[in-house]
């Protein structure tokens, strides 16, 4: 007779790299990827209006962190193809279709760490989101973290994209 599994807990992580956390109060806004975009990466505008990029040599307003798709034709959020590599968080290709939460709540990697209440910093050159406020990286106004975490984990990050912030390199 075979043996039932009854802790699923014990596969499943906490979240994915752009999950959203719950629905109560997120504002979720659309554009096309003018470059590939990972999850859970600060997104700035593009080469025109409804158009995505990551932080770069150009200056760009911050419009949110990159969600997870959780479906779609092109399967880049299960492949990571986007990236070029094998990797479940996955990204949006060049010309794909985007999704960004402006406001709400998403799980995030944070290079440095993070504490409850502490500011968020996204690195001007990639998007990665940690809790240095070295020189070069830009505060996210209003945005915290809502978890705390290891340098390299995943953490709860509160977004407000709603003041005019300017990231460049």
């Amino acid at each position: 007779m075979a043996t039932a599994i009854d802790t699923f807990g014990q596969y499943a992580g906490k979240a994915y790299e752009g999950q959203i956390n719950d629905l109560s109060m997120a504002d979720v806004t659309t554009g096309v990827a003018d470059v590939v975009i990972p999850f859970g990466r600060a997104v700035v505008s593009g080469s025109a209006a409804k158009r995505d990029a990551l932080p770069g040599a150009g200056a760009g307003f911050f419009l949110g962190i990159s969600v997870t798709k959780t479906v779609g034709v092109s399967s880049s959020y299960v492949t990571g193809q986007g990236q070029g590599s094998v990797n479940l968080p996955g990204s949006y290709r060049v010309g794909e279709e985007t999704s960004r939460v402006s406001h709400g709540r998403v799980w995030v990697k944070t290079l440095g760490g993070a504490t409850v209440g502490q500011q968020v910093y996204a690195l001007p050159t990639t998007g990665e989101l940690t809790n240095a406020a070295t020189a070069g990286n830009h505060l996210l106004p209003g945005c915290t973290f809502l978890t705390a975490a290891a340098a390299g984990e995943l953490a709860l990050m509160q977004v407000k994209a709603i003041n005019p912030t300017t990231i460049a390199a």
